[in-house]
């Protein structure tokens, strides 16, 4: 019987060497990616090679692209309609191209003290439709600044001074478009790529960034279409981009008897575009 246990013993140990006989453990099969995601990945073996990803963090497309405004046949920019508050007033030094501010001043700034004093919130509306192309919460404002957000500098990590703000969209023809940026937000309630209009409520006039007091910086522009799409405004390229484009009073919006003015500018805008198809 010794013997006959001890063969049967023999048997199991040789076939355990072969691999013929049951294996005692299951090795673990190798990782497909590298363990470190820091460095460039390589697609492993038998994975389908897509193209590359949207640019941008969402990999969402411009909701704006292909989108015109659509207004009366007397005034193609109706819709901007409004001002950014219902009651508002426009502080010393707030003005377009005011005398009176530091340094250029290319947008206006509308506030009301009576309000905020009181304890109020200062809601804010887009003075005219269009999609939210760029936002920020300007978190290292809150971080960094004072309980209000307020910063000492116009660090690009402050968004070069805008602090919080949202960034709309207008899209005018295939050629330009509106823009349209709400700065110095104490909060926003809207989402990249949100169609917003003049009846909603985007935002809270606030102190954020490079600000003295409580209000909502509007500043207007245009340009080509797209440019700042999902646009990180904490980059130097960023800023640079925005402030290379063409720049107007908001009055030109908010005022309908001034739309004219505005039509025209875009008009001309146009026609100085360069086209392939006019170069012989």
């Amino acid at each position: 019987m010794r013997t006959w246990g001890v063969l049967a013993a023999l048997v199991t140990l040789l076939s355990l060497a072969t691999g013929t006989g049951a294996r005692a453990f299951v090795e673990p099969e190798p990782a497909r990616w590298p363990a470190c995601p820091c460095g460039p990945q390589s697609i492993p073996a038998g994975e389908p090679v897509t193209g590359p990803r949207p640019a941008g963090h969402t990999g969402l497309p411009n909701p704006a692209q292909g989108r015109y405004l659509v207004g009366t046949p007397d005034d193609p920019l109706a819709g901007f309609s409004r001002r950014p508050l219902d009651r508002f007033m426009v502080p010393a030094g707030g003005t377009f191209l005011d005398p009176l501010h530091l340094d250029p001043h290319y947008g206006v700034d509308y506030t009301y003290p009576d309000d905020y004093l009181a304890g109020k919130t200062l809601w804010v509306h887009p003075i005219g439709p269009g999609y939210v192309t760029a936002r920020s919460a300007c978190l290292l404002c809150f971080v960094e600044g004072d309980a209000q957000g307020r910063t000492t500098y116009k660090l690009p990590r402050y968004n070069f001074g805008f602090g919080a703000f949202i960034l709309v969209e207008t899209p005018y023809t295939s050629d330009v478009s509106i823009y349209t940026m709400y700065a110095h937000l104490a909060r926003d309630f809207a989402s990249l790529g949100d169609y917003v209009h003049p009846d909603e409520i985007i935002g809270v006039a606030g102190n954020t960034g490079y600000s003295e007091n409580v209000h909502v910086h509007v500043e207007v522009r245009y340009g080509r279409p797209g440019r700042f799409w999902n646009a990180d405004f904490t980059q130097w390229a960023t800023l640079d981009r925005w402030m290379a484009m063409m720049f107007v009073n908001p009055a030109w919006l908010v005022f309908p008897e001034n739309h004219g003015l505005m039509i025209l500018a875009l008009d001309k805008y146009i026609t100085e575009q360069p086209r392939p198809t006019d170069i012989p």
